[in-house]
């Protein structure tokens, strides 16, 4: 089994500066040999989040999250163990020895990575140092898009030319990850460009690799957007577009805000809004918000606000209960987006109806009670039925428990009458959902992942114990490999 080498690891946690990588999070202040300052995981006044330089520790007194720097990192970044360890490898510049044994699905990811990397510097070279992009250029400033703020987001521009890329990957021997990662294609005649005369947008994942591409045309050709196909290094319905520039930013405001659009992000972005996302191309999923479980809970979503707008939210809610969330809804007036919002009406007053969000489930609830009534006991027996109907998406048992007491408040119904509803429904009287097998599994495979994460966590922390917990618990009787790789 392949793993990182123990001396690998430990020369990764000396290196990283745990200081300077709190520090870019927390104001720290010295207070004799260790550091303080505000904890950025639960909201206080007081400092109770303190930094042993020494031993290279975190911990709060007040909430009392505590770890490593890797613990930290994988905390404030949503980031997996293995990837914690490789970010922290490569910003403190520790070669990490190379995994053995991946076969050739690591050699295919590694092809796709260079050819989306290298699309990406070409595209960016076009824009910014060619006559190609001069219109390009004042397309995104007639956008309002500064120069830093494109920088920020590798903007590109794709020529018109038909085999530009094409010719450059091919220099590189990348033609046939370029076809596979969707930039270039090929048929009977030969290679060509996928995308031309488009402004293009890289995709990048959390950790900040490039791993698709949306194009945008400046003319009135159709396809407007063009992006990129499905690819073993790219699912749109588990991408959230600008998640690597917002993702601390969605830390440290505890909060995040979910858009459509590519110039919705960047604009939001520029505006001061960084912890801003986007859906690729695709209705929001229950995978792109469990992935922005990792860095908060409090998820705001932009919609229209007509009635077509409202809409959209009532059936977004559904898939907000599945990820077990709440989530809010940012209504925007009529006329606008996000981006046409922020750069007429300005930040302070997206600030203001971020600050009027509404519940989507609360906005539910009273659209269902308008609907239905509750003048009669009949009538507030079906509005509690499909109240209930809607509540059993989520998984998580403490959530329904709430809303469905939150349901009944509204609703004018005793405890008892609500039990016989929420049974009515085939949901358990305990008050939990209906729990599916495969839910059970999953379930239980978090809980069996996360006592493996505690006991190489224990192991990295206190080496001498490494020895006996690699007797205790055999490496191949790990869920997950890549963690096991680090035991």
């Amino acid at each position: 089994m392949a793993r990182y080498g123990d001396n690998a690891i430990d020369e990764v946690r000396q290196r990283a500066d745990i200081v300077e990588i709190i520090g870019a999070h927390v104001r720290l202040r010295r207070t004799g040999r260790n550091f303080v300052g505000l904890c950025p995981f639960h909201n206080e006044k007081t400092p109770s989040f303190s930094v042993n330089a020494e031993r290279g520790f975190y911990h709060c007194f007040g909430c009392g999250a505590g770890g490593t720097v890797f613990n930290f990192i994988m905390k404030v970044e949503g980031l997996s163990f293995p990837e914690a360890i490789r970010s922290l490898a490569t910003r403190y510049g520790v070669t990490l020895p190379e995994l053995k044994n991946d076969g050739p699905a690591a050699a295919e990811r590694e092809a796709l990575a260079r050819a989306n990397q290298t699309a990406a510097e070409f595209y960016a070279h076009v824009l910014w140092n060619t006559p190609d992009g001069e219109l390009a250029r004042e397309y995104l400033h007639s956008r309002g898009i500064s120069v830093e703020t494109a920088r920020a987001f590798m903007l590109g521009f794709s020529p018109a030319r038909p085999a530009s890329l094409a010719k450059a990957l091919e220099k590189r021997g990348l033609t046939d990850a370029g076809v596979k990662a969707g930039v270039i294609k090929r048929d009977g005649s030969g290679l060509y460009d996928a995308f031309r005369a488009r402004v293009m947008f890289p995709i990048r994942d959390a950790q900040g690799r490039v791993i698709a591409f949306g194009g945008r045309v400046l003319d009135a050709r159709m396809p407007k957007y063009l992006n990129s196909p499905e690819s073993p290094a790219y699912s749109k319905t588990r991408t959230l577009y600008g998640l690597h520039e917002a993702r601390q930013a969605i830390a440290s405001q505890d909060r995040v805000i979910i858009v459509e659009g590519y110039f919705d992000v960047i604009a939001l972005w520029q505006a001061g809004f960084r912890e801003t996302v986007a859906s690729c191309g695709t209705s929001l999923t229950v995978d792109q918000l469990r992935l922005l479980q990792r860095y908060t809970k409090n998820v705001y979503a932009c919609f229209d606000g007509d009635a077509a707008g409202r809409k959209a939210s009532l059936r977004a809610l559904e898939i907000f209960l599945q990820a077990g969330l709440l989530g809010r809804g940012i209504f925007i007036p009529t006329g606008f987006d996000p981006d046409t919002l922020v750069r007429e009406r300005g930040a302070a007053f997206l600030e203001e109806l971020i600050a009027a969000s509404e519940l989507l489930v609360d906005y539910f609830m009273e659209q269902v009670i308008v609907r239905v009534g509750t003048a009669s006991l009949t009538s507030k027996v079906r509005a509690g039925e499909q109240i209930v109907e809607m509540l059993s998406k989520t998984t998580d048992r403490k959530l329904f428990d709430v809303l469905a007491g939150e349901a009944s408040r509204k609703l004018g119904l005793g405890d008892n009458t609500m039990r016989s509803i929420v049974h009515g429904r085939g949901v358990p009287r305990n008050g939990s959902v209906r729990e599916t097998n495969a839910e059970k599994s999953r379930v239980k495979l978090d809980a069996i992942m996360e006592a493996e994460l505690g006991l190489v966590a224990i192991a990295l922390l206190h080496s001498v114990l490494r020895k006996e917990i690699r007797e205790l618990c055999p490496l191949e009787l790990f869920s997950d490999v890549e963690l096991a790789d680090l035991l």
